[in-house]
């Protein structure tokens, strides 16, 4: 069984947290970016679909897909393009998303991402368009994302969710290290993963990431080799296209390296802020997903009560995220951290850097409970009422 196979066996701890994301963002994106497009019309593009559900029944990312069109389907006219290039996974998906409805009839492409996404594009080229791309490893072209999606017209709105793996970069990265210390050419499968990596980065950059990175590594240096590379590589394809990105590093357990990053490409502040509220959603329930692992495994320290897994798996399904002091107390000192040292500013245009390490477990309400304790101190004006407070200056009183 191929990598590839084994991951669709079933969905493993660190999908969790990513299957989170797809069952909130989208419907979001499409209730906002659908707003002034004509007809409403939006596209949810899945450009590495697979089978379309795991071999134990779970929903794999084109089913939740179909559920986030389902939430905004009385109001926008939402629309799924799905492509996959392997034949046995192209029949599953094709079979699976032939057993469910759907207000606009999908397209699949069975073919690769690279081949079709001239057609896709231009076939979308009136509708505000969400595209998620989970290729396995390094798969994808540099120039396709930044030539092809992130050159779209600024409307209709896009937004591209992007799946880097970053223990595949690791991986290959130390590997290509160590043939290179050895001071002879590439030459060979040495050679072909060179190539492969220049091409999903964009160059041969990376190569000086890994410099440092010792042949007796046991995955650390690596791994953090691979998120530096990630970050710059998301900065190289924003730059100059009016995209902004986001990124959550996320793990199969606390207590393992990052897997890989999950970042978000948009030209709108809006985006931003709903993906972080998003991310700590999703958040809750990868950390109860581990607990729950933990636990069956019996390496939990405390064998949880009836109580303790109903809130692991509540009705719905979902887990619901609780306001946070600690968190607050963070976000708070980030937002007068920022208010002092560059002035006033919205919290809109400092995503990021007002959530700080709380990104991806903290969530909007505890934004409003940190701004609204600032505003009890008497420290800021901001009283944090209002649906659109992250759009009022935050100013030191």
């Amino acid at each position: 069984m191929s990598s590839n196979d084994d991951f669709f066996a079933t969905k493993k701890s660190e999908a969790v947290f990513k299957h989170g994301i797809l069952s909130r963002y989208p419907a979001v994106f499409a209730s906002k970016a659908g707003m002034n497009v004509r007809d409403h019309r939006v596209t949810f593009l899945d450009g590495y679909a697979g089978p379309g559900r795991y071999d134990d029944g779970e929903p794999g990312s084109p089913l939740l897909l179909v559920e986030s069109a389902r939430q905004v389907e009385s109001f926008r006219s939402v629309r799924g393009i799905f492509v996959e290039w392997n034949d046995a996974h192209f029949a599953n998906l094709a079979q699976v998303l032939g057993e469910v409805e759907w207000s606009r009839e999908p397209v699949l492409f069975h073919r690769s991402l690279d081949d079709c996404l001239p057609e896709i594009l231009d076939l979308v080229k009136d509708e505000a368009l969400f595209a998620f791309l989970d290729p396995f490893g390094p798969a994808l072209d540099f120039n396709l994302i930044r030539s092809g999606l992130l050159s779209r017209p600024k409307r209709p709105p896009t937004d591209v969710l992007l799946h880097i793996s970053v223990s595949a970069v690791a991986r290959m990265g130390g590997q290509l290290r160590t043939a290179l210390a050895g001071g002879k050419p590439l030459t060979g499968s040495s050679l072909a993963t060179a190539h492969r990596l220049n091409r999903f980065l964009g160059g041969d950059w990376w190569q000086q990431d890994f410099a440092t990175v010792s042949g007796q590594d046991d995955g650390c240096q690596a791994t953090q080799a691979a998120l530096t590379v990630a970050d710059r590589y998301r900065d190289m394809l924003t730059a100059g296209t009016g995209f902004m990105s986001m990124s959550m590093p996320v793990r199969p357990r606390p207590d393992l390296l990052p897997r890989y990053v999950l970042a978000l490409f948009t030209r709108h502040v809006e985006g931003m802020w709903c993906f972080a509220d998003a991310l700590g959603k999703a958040g809750v329930e990868w950390r109860h997903a581990c607990d729950a692992a933990a636990w069956n495994r019996g390496t939990s320290p405390d064998r949880p009560t009836l109580f303790d897994m109903d809130l692991m798996a509540p009705a719905g399904g979902a887990a619901k995220p609780v306001k946070n002091k600690e968190w607050t107390a963070v976000i708070a000192a980030n937002i007068l951290h920022l208010a002092t040292t560059i002035g006033p500013f919205r919290i809109a245009d400092r995503v990021a850097e007002v959530y700080g390490h709380t990104l991806g477990s903290a969530w909007i309400p505890d934004v409003r409970a940190a701004v609204r304790d600032l505003h009890r101190q008497g420290l800021i004006a901001n009283d944090g009422k209002g649906e659109r407070f992250h759009y009022a200056l935050i100013r030191r009183c």
